[in-house]
């Protein structure tokens, strides 16, 4: 019997980066003006700030499930390894939020085979965090510092000190997750990164999960249901409103239907780590003008 089951870590891996989308509910009324520009004393970002992000991370997945004809199938984990790097250009800053153009390139390494992506996008992000649109093949790993740019995405915007401690949702949702994780958010630590100050920032939370599973074949298997448990560590510029950098562990064992009473679970692990270019924590408060030229018309103007 051939073999069953698609490389399940590489399906994942192509879906987290350039399959996941911004959970778009309540977005803000479209309109046939753009919005107009807050002053800079407003907000930490200005338009013409840019700066640039590194990507490491990996990932591996466990599938136990049932073909088409009920045989039981078992299939050990496959690692994928990658690595990239985003340019970020504030293009608006406005009510709205803060409008992003993306460019960047990622190479994912799995059974000593690398492919290489490159893609632009565009996100707008609110105030509080959540990313209101995203538009563009720059998705999963690349969206996960973005929500942190929001003036209020962390503690609706209050003073941190180490200790403080709320409840919030994520700004984005990852591959296969149907709602955006709902988290519990601490202040754990303070200390200087190349002379910036940063909050040290742990989470741990949940998020309903609902997977394609599809074979070597192409037959599809069904969706693979559950919840995921995620964690998150990160290093937090609490003046310049953006992560310096961040982990995510992301795991669950989600539950796959068979024929008949027949059922398999597919266990997924993936860890992600995401970090700002040193070169970006030392001009002008760790922030670099943009010496390219505004869109005569930014797609996300209108949202």
């Amino acid at each position: 019997m051939k073999r069953l089951i698609g490389i399940a870590a590489a399906c994942i891996f192509v879906a987290a980066t350039s399959g996941a989308r911004a959970d778009t509910t309540a977005l803000p009324p479209a309109n046939n003006t753009a919005a107009a520009p807050l002053s800079d004393t407003t907000s930490a970002h200005r338009v013409g700030d840019s700066f640039d992000y590194t990507v490491h991370g990996s990932m591996t997945q466990t599938i136990l499930a049932n073909d088409s004809d009920g045989k039981r199938i078992d299939q050990p984990g496959m690692p994928t390894a990658l690595d990239g790097r985003e340019h970020i250009a504030v293009k608006q800053v406005s009510q709205q939020g803060i409008t992003l153009h993306r460019s960047g390139l990622i190479v994912a390494v799995v059974s000593n085979r690398s492919e290489k992506s490159s893609g632009k996008g565009w996100t707008l992000v609110r105030d509080d965090g959540s990313i209101a649109k995203d538009t563009g093949n720059l998705g999963g790993v690349f969206l996960l510092p973005l929500p942190f740019l929001g003036e209020k995405s962390v503690n609706a915007g209050a003073d941190l000190v180490v200790g403080s401690t709320w409840s919030d949702k994520l700004g984005t949702k990852l591959y296969g997750m149907t709602s955006r994780p709902s988290m519990d958010f601490t202040i754990s630590g303070q200390h200087l990164v190349l002379g910036v100050n940063v909050y040290e920032l742990d989470a741990t939370g949940t998020a309903p999960m609902k997977e394609p599973i599809v074979s070597n074949t192409g037959v599809p298997l069904g969706f693979a249901t559950g919840t995921a448990h995620l964690t998150v560590h990160g290093e937090y510029d609490a003046i310049n409103h953006r992560m310096i950098s961040m982990e995510i562990d992301v795991t669950d064992t989600l539950r796959i239907a068979g024929q008949g009473k027949r059922s398999g679970t597919v266990d997924d692990t993936q860890r992600y780590a995401v970090e700002l270019d040193p070169a970006s924590l030392t001009v002008g408060q760790g922030q670099q003008p943009d010496s390219s030229s505004p869109p005569v018309d930014a797609p996300l103007n209108n949202h």
